[in-house]
């Protein structure tokens, strides 16, 4: 997906530092997965500040994060769970630098 879409239809993009991951049991309204917290190093769009709770549903397309590092995701609101667009531009911050250099022209800031 373009960047400029993906910006358009994202709910909140930030990049932020995976603190810890807790795996979520199957139950009769939530797939098995792993939680992230995630807190929020800078804030690109969106209203969530300080931490948030990302949801990686376990499947072969699911987006995983690992502790510690700091990633720029791309979040949509998905039944009560904040997840990362899968098909998107999300990435591990040293490996998404053409991502911020068209987001940064997007908003102007280039």
């Amino acid at each position: 997906m373009a960047v400029r879409q993906e910006y358009k239809f994202s709910q909140e993009i930030l990049v932020g530092t995976v603190e810890s991951a807790r795996p979520v049991p199957q139950t009769w309204d939530t797939l098995d997965g792993t939680n992230y917290l995630v807190h929020i190093d800078q804030k690109v769009k969106g209203k969530q500040s300080g931490e948030i709770t990302i949801f990686d549903e376990h499947s072969a397309d699911g987006f995983k994060l690992q502790t510690g590092k700091q990633y720029l995701l791309f979040l949509s609101n998905n039944y009560q769970h904040w997840i990362v667009n899968k098909c998107g531009n999300s990435g591990e911050l040293d490996q998404v630098g053409p991502v911020i250099k068209q987001m940064a022209h997007l908003l102007g800031n280039d």
